[in-house]
């Protein structure tokens, strides 16, 4: 029997009060099997009709699994005329959670039987708070101890931030006081340095311009003031080089070069300091290697020389070998990286450098490798050196994807091999021999033309002038002094229009009027196409980039090795 439209709206009334008081309204028809439930009721729970349709079963499978047992036990218990039905429960939530309300209701009967079941449903906060209230003494026992856990783990943590704290600052410390000895003693070998020079040049001098001392004894002391003087260039190019790569300010100028050629060239240097201390220098290639590698030449011979030098240097009976091969395999683990190191390359050029010297002793091998250090201090006494140049090398062999080792002999010789990445070879002419020494030393060949070199020596400093005018005529070489860079440029663009232009320009850098940077990007501007090299005092990081942007083709600091510049010479007009 389906209720009639005055019954509907005084269920709708009914429902209306009881959603305005907070109730919501549910209805079952025991006879058919179907619910309604009101949309207070599903507002009440956080559901909707899709979410909570009519259906008896919908009800059911919102109840706490814990509270299952109760809502049933009383329903079936008010359906048999055993007492009302009012009871508190939990119910899910639309959310997932759970809700506690109160559900009252009555049953109709007909003929003894229940046809019908109406009630409210209401949250029930009470239940909530009894729930919290009844947590048993168990619970609270367990949560103390969680929280006591969990104050430990944490105070177990500080403990452990702190042990790690204290250890940071005993580091930090350690590292502080070995950077102060380290500067001090720096400090205290750079003073012995200099000063152990400096003092042969001080005494050597008077008794150079004593005209009642002999020929003789005045080109001694001559030769005393020019070793000191190399000494003391070879010690501030050092110093300025490892404090470029130690400040992160040297980069390699990686450009394709021929390496046997650097490598020719480094020989045809060495060979004459080889001969005067009667020691023998051979050089062959073993195996086939590139014709043509991406490196940085000026580094790659500065590497070379500094081994070729030692080599001669601490060989006194014998002589010195260079073996030169291609590395295809993976590189070993470096001893002592630092921080920011190229990565090895997977290709290297190998130079192998061996000697029938005195030998390192085992306990000596590794601190060869750090700055102002030698074998040992007699080392330093009978054959001088400054201890840079091996810290310097293996720091410019990584920068160029390689590295430097040794091993040596007590007494019967050592081998360095010092590799280089090639970068990729790929279809590169391979060969197997190196070229012939480059010319004889202390001369310069003539032009084309048959007459000598014509050089333009740009230059403001009068001792400069008179020194580097001497070495250069006493080698072959026309000279043509400018005293400023407007000077060099006037007279470079007039010995072009005559048709004789020089063959090279050695351009000072600081000049008065122009100076060597503007003059030299004048020159190019104006077409001038021979080769131009900078001479410069300025020798710190970028010094060299900034000279080649301006159109250098090379670059010497200052002091200048004579027999530096008849090389580089030499090469340039070649």
């Amino acid at each position: 029997m389906h209720p009639s439209p005055t019954d509907e709206r005084e269920r709708d009334r009914m429902i209306a009060a009881l959603f305005a008081a907070g109730h919501g309204v549910w209805d079952w028809n025991l006879r058919e099997r179907a619910a309604w439930y009101s949309p207070s009721l599903r507002a009440l729970i956080g559901h909707d009709q899709a979410s909570f349709p009519d259906r008896f079963e919908t009800f059911a499978g919102a109840l706490h699994p814990e509270d299952v047992g109760r809502v049933h036990g009383a329903i079936a218990s008010h359906l048999q005329g055993q007492g009302g039905f009012d009871l508190e429960f939990r119910m899910r939530t639309g959310d997932g959670g759970w809700k506690w309300v109160r559900a009252r209701g009555s049953a109709t009967f007909e003929n003894g039987q229940a046809v019908r079941m109406t009630g409210t449903l209401t949250e029930w906060p009470l239940s909530a708070a009894r729930d919290r209230l009844a947590m048993s003494a168990s619970d609270r026992l367990a949560s103390a101890l969680e929280d006591q856990a969990r104050a430990s783990r944490e105070l177990e943590k500080a403990r452990a931030d702190l042990l790690r704290q204290n250890d940071e600052l005993r580091r930090a410390r350690s590292a502080a006081e070995a950077a102060t000895r380290s500067k001090t003693m720096f400090l205290a070998n750079m003073s012995h340095e200099i000063r152990t020079p400096m003092n042969a040049i001080v005494l050597s001098i008077p008794l150079l311009l004593d005209e009642a001392i002999g020929t003789d004894e005045r080109r001694t002391h001559g030769e005393a003031i020019r070793r000191s003087s190399e000494h003391l260039g070879m010690l501030i190019n050092d110093v300025l080089d490892l404090s470029k790569i130690e400040a992160g300010g040297m980069a390699a100028e990686v450009v394709p070069v021929d390496p046997l050629l650097v490598i020719a060239d480094c020989l045809a240097v060495a060979r004459p300091l080889a001969s005067k201390r009667r020691l023998e220098l051979h050089a062959a290639v073993s195996g086939p290697v590139p014709a043509v590698i991406h490196s940085d030449p000026h580094r790659l011979r500065q590497i070379l020389m500094n081994l070729l030098s030692n080599a001669i240097k601490f060989t006194e009976h014998g002589g010195v070998t260079v073996r030169v091969d291609l590395v295809r395999t993976p590189a070993p683990p470096r001893e002592e990286p630092t921080e920011g190191e190229v990565t090895p390359a997977p290709i290297r050029l190998r130079v192998l450098v061996s000697d029938t010297g005195i030998g390192i002793e085992p306990a000596q091998m590794r601190r060869i490798f750090q700055p102002f250090a030698q074998g040992d201090e007699s080392t330093t006494r009978r054959f001088g050196g400054t201890g840079l140049g091996l810290a310097i090398s293996r720091r410019l062999a990584r920068m160029l994807g390689g590295d430097i080792t040794v091993r040596s002999e007590p007494g019967r010789g050592t081998t360095f091999a010092v590799e280089v990445g090639t970068g990729p070879i790929d279809g590169t002419p391979m060969v197997e021999s190196l070229p012939s020494d480059l010319g004889v030393r202390g001369t310069i060949e003539p032009g084309e033309s048959g007459q000598p070199l014509r050089v333009l020596l740009a230059e403001d400093g009068e001792d400069n002038q008179r020194l580097l005018t001497h070495h250069l005529s006493r080698a072959g070489m026309h000279v043509t002094v400018a005293a400023n860079g407007r000077e060099a440029v006037d007279l470079a663009l007039a010995s072009r229009r005559r048709g004789r232009p020089f063959d090279m320009v050695l351009m000072d850098m600081q000049m008065p009027e122009l100076d060597g940077y503007e003059a030299t990007a004048q020159l190019r501007t104006e077409g001038w196409k021979g080769p131009i090299v900078a001479l410069t005092a300025h020798a710190m990081a970028g010094d060299r980039e900034r000279c080649l942007t301006a159109g250098c083709d090379e670059y010497l600091s200052k002091p200048i090795d004579r027999d530096r510049l008849l090389d580089l010479v030499r090469r340039m007009v070649s």
